[in-house]
């Protein structure tokens, strides 16, 4: 396994975007990728098993991030509370969107999860803030009562857990690439700038496309990213040519 390779306490921030157990291939014009089981039983105990020896990689303070949506992300949160014993869950995020197919006998599901774990350590945040809602910003306060309580309106107020402003790559987004479930790069850029600091070490595992390295190379982070698919590294290393980065097939 990749994970085995990284040095110890080498890495500041690592985000896993793995297959979601969906049960099916996953099939896009430029790639694909095995999402197939026996159980959720087995999807869960692999994910968790690759979390498991991939936290040694990372410092104390590291940021772990693990993307998933509802199929298996309780079941991961509760298997990841026992095995990174020095690991705090600090959120859940959720990450609202639009777009694809809608069931005929259910409420669209259209929301991912991301845990974000830290190790035992002076961990790194920066608050990202988004703009006050329009009532807040007519009357410059947080609310009619607080009638002493200016607000920056140039600053604006932390985002919260929920984001609902960054739309998912459709089919006529001018970022798709044909890569399946491939992540949009504004969703990456912020979990990056919020958890890490310039120089950093970020790494993806699942890089697919290639989105978290180049959303880490923009922001000057350094970055490894790891793919058993070598149309996804071939992918990864022409988006990533203007940055004189490569992307590496790694034997299994």
């Amino acid at each position: 396994m990749a994970a085995s390779l990284l040095p110890a306490s080498g890495v500041d921030l690592v985000y896993l975007d793995p297959p979601f157990g969906t049960g099916r291939r996953r099939e896009g014009q430029a790639g694909a990728y095995a999402d197939q089981w026996k159980g959720s039983g087995q999807h869960v105990s692999w994910l968790a098993e690759c979390c498991e020896r991939l936290w040694p990689a990372l410092r104390a303070g590291g940021t772990l991030w693990l993307h998933l949506d509802a199929r298996s992300v309780h079941h991961l949160r509760l298997a990841l509370d026992r095995v990174l014993v020095d690991g705090t869950c600090r959120n859940e995020v959720v990450w609202c969107y639009n777009g694809g197919g809608v069931p005929r006998r259910d409420f669209p599901r259209k929301h991912d999860l991301l845990l974000r774990y830290v190790k035992k350590g002076d961990w790194t945040f920066h608050a990202i803030r988004r703009p006050y809602k329009a009532n807040t910003q007519a009357v410059g306060r947080h609310s009619t009562r607080a009638k002493e309580t200016a607000i920056d309106l140039d600053w604006g107020t932390p985002q919260t857990d929920w984001w609902a402003d960054i739309p998912t790559v459709t089919g006529w987004s001018p970022e798709r690439l044909g890569y399946p479930t491939q992540k949009p790069q504004a969703l990456l850029s912020r979990l990056i700038a919020a958890t890490s600091n310039p120089n950093d070490v970020v790494v993806d595992l699942f890089m697919g496309s290639g989105t978290t390295l180049l959303a880490a190379a923009s922001l000057g982070r350094r970055y490894l990213g790891v793919d058993n698919s070598k149309a996804a590294c071939d992918l990864a290393a022409r988006r990533l040519a203007p940055w004189q980065a490569a992307a590496w097939d790694w034997a299994p």
